[in-house]
């Protein structure tokens, strides 16, 4: 992706706010801009929509959140904030790392109060790092949503939100955990699994990109598959726009407010690992 300096003689489309990639980043993005009166777009270049999201375990860490409170769990986003930073060794930015762990509760609750996600703690699940600092945590932090039924992202983009082929995602981290964890593959309940799969519902971060699909979808955000961001275009003060290309065609959207790079691979870029992979 290039920075462009030189202004398209036209735009083929104007918005709000463009989100590059489909999975939780910029469907978020997209949804919150569409929530506080903006217009919004996410540009995916596959033809189907989800992103990495919806191929990993889709375990999302939130510390102090209200899950955890709710099971009498003491933990608050300060203790999330030092745990991280004692994990960071002072390569990542405090100020990225207290930003997350602030914004993630509120995040979080709004989420599920106004785009229907339903979260749970995984019990027994402590971080990572647990033992190694005096803020870690034995449960709580690591949440999981509840099984996402599949056909009510209707016909089309049932089968245009990603499955993902590595992970079991007919069946949650609970599940697989309540029966003897991933080594004990042969006391999951397979039943429950096959039944799962056959209704399509679905969990892991399969299920996790699909409540946010399902999200975008009921505000009306368009969901462009098949649209490859190749620059960034800037007015010399700031970022105003996008040129991707679409069935082997040059277009270009102007971006009103701001465009929202979240797609994987950064980490090729060591100043960008170290911002965003906080």
């Amino acid at each position: 992706m290039t920075l462009i300096a030189n202004l398209p003689e036209r735009w083929d489309d104007e918005v709000d706010l463009i989100a590059i990639g489909s999975g939780i980043g910029g469907l978020s993005a997209a949804i919150a801009a569409h929530d506080n009166g903006l217009k919004s777009i996410v540009l995916e270049r596959s033809g189907q929509v989800g992103g990495v999201t919806a191929l990993s375990q889709g375990q999302v860490w939130v510390p102090g959140n209200h899950h955890a409170a709710a099971l009498g769990i003491e933990d608050s986003p300060d203790s999330g904030f030092r745990y991280l930073q004692r994990l960071a060794m002072g390569y990542g930015e405090d100020a990225a790392i207290r930003n997350f762990v602030v914004h993630a509760t509120q995040a979080l609750r709004r989420f599920e109060d106004h785009a229907a996600l339903r979260m749970t703690a995984i019990r027994g699940c402590p971080d990572y790092y647990y033992g190694l600092s005096n803020d870690s945590v034995a449960e709580g932090r690591l949440l999981e949503v509840e099984p996402f039924p599949g056909p009510t992202l209707g016909e089309e983009w049932q089968a245009k939100t990603r499955l993902s082929p590595q992970v079991p995602y007919g069946l949650t981290t609970q599940d697989i955990a309540d029966a003897g964890g991933l080594a004990a593959m042969m006391k999951w309940d397979f039943e429950l699994l096959a039944r799962r799969i056959t209704n399509d519902e679905r969990c892991a971060g399969s299920g996790l990109a699909a409540y946010f699909v399902k999200a975008a979808l009921d505000r009306g955000i368009e969901l462009a598959t098949g649209t490859s961001v190749e620059g960034l275009i800037g007015d010399g003060t700031r970022i105003i726009g996008v040129r991707a290309t679409r069935d082997g065609q040059d277009i270009h959207i102007k971006a009103r407010k701001g465009v929202v790079i979240a797609v994987s691979s950064y980490e090729r870029n060591r100043s960008l690992e170290k911002t965003l992979g906080n």
